[in-house]
């Protein structure tokens, strides 16, 4: 026989009523009681259930809170307290909570259970003791996994966890266990259990022969829904120990900033090896009311302690190979018709003499840029533009600043001449200046004139442009044709055909060329023809494109060709290209991607790159070597994802190195902050990597 009792939670109410006179539940928070037996001691107003146990808390608006089932529960209704001397098991709308034995105490809403288990998503964790107010938990003497087997694959003991359901979990004092196997000790891991990417903390032991065995970390954490913060910490037996950071900050309509920093002292060395990339975008506030402008600063920077520091260490990103460094910084004044820009900039190239080392190419401190969006002048029927700039500036070779500037002003007008067929002529003129410098005792400043027509023939399946340009330059200091040159001072006289054809959306194909007509160029017809340039693109469905470019030079030098084949999807895919260049024409690059799993339900997948170079020469091949193999291997198992790379390439890269992450850092939903900040910042770095 079931005997089922109702207690009201209330302060002033529970004290008030009579030991058998419960009063109405209705709109009040409660809990009922059901049991096969209940003895109610109406002294101390205690109640003792045995067998089948089931206590439910209700809220005043008959909504169930929780509800605990066990063997047997001693209820206090003078202290609103609840005490399980045995197993039971209390569910709520954060989880399930297993436990040996505990007590609740409803009047303060906290409790403590001894031997806990609680069941969270798909989170286990485990504490010697919990103790819980409200609704977040402490456990101490805690374990923690996300794997379901029992005994667990592997789990993280800890000295204490905090946890705080649908917002986060804090362990402190953790050991990471694999099977019985302790594998690694971290003091602290924090994981927001709400919306967006949580605290992750992965490694990436490997080996390369230039920088021995390494174990690479990342630590990634969410400050807010704008914010990111990321640490690297990195060991190479046979360099040393690199430190790096990496901070997010996206707000589009205010602020988009990235930052990343690393260093290293290798062994042996006196001085740091580093690297520092990023820029900013800003949008400033208006100065005042009646200013409609717009204003925003903006800076980027890729800055390295010496040419083949990404090649040593970050081996993803496409700079690696790259002989330059740059920065810039600007602030732009943008209204409904001009946009004004001040700016520095620097740009520097691996040297020559010393390859270790970098030498100025380029250095503008400050320039201007100034242009108009078309206007009129007048009411005359003519679009009016103007752009120009004025820089004080280092160019390669030149180890003075030289002032000089640039504007040009642009007439153009646009006639229709039928239905398909569309006008375009425009006249300019263009004024260059140089002002003194070092070596110079005075300035110079050089005009040019000229003009365009353009007649586009334009349907539904594509578009047929005609073009003539001409550009006369006149004398240094005067408005007179510069009869004294070897070009009589005409600089270009030009016809062009552009043709386009697009019939169905997948698929284009574009020719384009140019014919030099000036009167005092002495060439051939070949030599005046400059070289046709083709595009073929062709996508007869979503997992097939082909991409060609052709450059044929009449004049006989080589010209290029281009070609690129993808073939399948996501997984399972097949890429091909080839490439040949003017400056290297008997040397064919070609490039092979592929990606495939055995079969469907197969838990391993590959990707695989080869790159190699051919050269061609008298008939036959004379050479042909790989300067790039690559091989990464992907595995998930019950708990974890893995992936092996292995890669050799130029420039001494020898490298393996294995990645591990558990499931249970797998993004619950999409991340726009770290997604989209990897296509504006790190377009190079594949979906859901954290580094380079």
């Amino acid at each position: 026989m079931k005997i089922l009792l109702t207690a009201i939670l209330l302060t002033g109410m529970s004290g008030a009523a009579a030991a058998y006179d419960l009063p109405s539940s209705t709109g009040t928070h409660r809990v009922n009681f059901q049991a096969d037996k209940a003895n109610f001691n109406e002294y101390t107003r205690v109640i003792d259930l045995e067998g089948n146990v089931r206590l439910e808390e209700v809220s005043a608006e008959d909504k169930p809170l929780k509800l605990i089932r066990a063997r047997s529960l001693t209820v206090d209704m003078g202290s609103r307290t609840v005490v399980s001397p045995s197993d039971f098991v209390m569910d709520d709308d954060t989880g399930t909570v297993y436990g040996k034995s505990g007590f609740v105490d409803y009047g303060a809403e906290k409790g403590r259970i001894n031997d806990g288990r609680f069941l969270y998503r798909n989170f286990v964790f485990r504490g010697r003791s919990v103790e819980f107010e409200g609704s977040d938990y402490t456990y101490k003497k805690a374990s923690l996994t996300s794997c379901d087997e029992e005994p667990p694959h592997y789990k993280l003991r800890a000295s204490r966890i905090y946890l705080a359901p649908g917002r986060y979990f804090l362990a402190y004092n953790t050991v990471f266990f694999v099977g019985k196997v302790p594998v690694f000790y971290f003091p602290v891991i924090y994981k927001p259990m709400g919306g967006g990417t949580p605290f992750v903390t992965s490694f990436f032991p490997g080996y390369d022969e230039r920088n021995g065995a390494y174990l690479k970390s990342n630590m990634v954490y969410r400050l807010n829904p704008e914010t990111r913060l990321k640490a690297y910490l990195d060991y190479f037996s046979k360099r040393g120990l690199g430190t790096g950071a990496e901070f997010d900050y996206r707000r589009p309509e205010k602020n988009i900033t990235n930052i990343s920093a690393y260093r290293i002292r290798e062994y042996g060395r006196e001085t740091d090896r580093w690297g520092l990339n990023g820029g900013y975008w800003h949008n400033f506030n208006r100065f005042n009311e009646s200013d409609s402008a717009q204003y925003y600063g903006q800076a980027y920077f890729r800055l390295l302690s010496d040419p083949a520091f990404n090649n040593d260490f970050f081996r993803t990103n496409p700079f690696a190979v790259s002989e330059d460094k740059q920065e810039g910084l600007a602030f732009t004044r943008k209204t409904n018709y001009t946009v004004l820009r001040v700016s520095a900039s620097r740009r520097d190239v691996r040297s020559s003499v010393d390859t270790g080392k970098f030498v100025r190419d380029y250095e503008a401190t400050p320039r201007l840029d100034f242009n108009t969006v078309p206007f009129g002048v007048l009411k005359l029927p003519v679009l009016n533009t103007f752009s120009g700039h004025f820089e004080n500036a280092k160019e390669s070779g030149v180890d003075y600043f030289q002032t000089k500037g640039r504007g040009v002003w642009t007439v153009s007008k646009t006639v229709p001449l039928s239905r398909n067929v569309i006008l375009s002529p425009s006249v300019f003129y263009d004024q260059s200046v140089e002002l003194s410098t070092a070596p110079r005792t005075g300035g110079a400043w050089v005009g040019r004139y000229g003009g365009a027509l353009n007649l586009r023939y334009d349907r539904l399946w594509g578009s047929l442009d005609l073009r003539y340009s001409h550009t006369m330059r006149m004398s240094s200091g005067t408005f007179a044709r510069d009869y004294s040159a070897p070009d009589k001072g005409e600089e270009t006289q030009s016809v062009a055909a552009d043709l386009f054809i697009m019939p169905r959306h997948n698929a284009y194909f574009r020719a384009r060329t140019s014919y030099d007509v000036r009167n005092y160029y002495t060439a051939s017809f070949r030599d005046r023809l400059q070289p046709l340039i083709t595009e073929l693109y062709y996508s007869p469905r979503p997992s097939l494109d082909l991409y060609v470019q052709d450059s044929y030079a009449f004049h006989g030098s080589s010209g290029s060709f281009v070609a690129q084949l993808t073939a399948g999807g996501k997984e399972n895919y097949f890429g091909a290209g080839v490439a040949n260049y003017s400056n290297d024409a008997e040397a064919w690059v070609i490039s092979n991607t592929f990606g495939f799993r055995p079969w469907k339900a197969s838990p391993w997948r590959a990707e695989a790159v080869l790159r190699y170079r051919a050269v061609v020469s008298g008939g036959g091949l004379e050479e042909f070597r790989f300067f790039e193999k690559a091989l990464t291997l992907y595995r998930d198992f019950h708990d974890f994802r893995t992936r092996w790379n292995f890669r050799v390439r130029s420039g001494g890269v020898k490298e393996f190195f294995f990645y591990v992450t558990l499931k249970m850092n797998d993004p619950q939903r999409y991340d726009s902050l770290e997604e989209k900040s990897r296509q504006f910042w790190h377009p190079w770095r594949p979906e859901g990597e954290v580094r380079d």
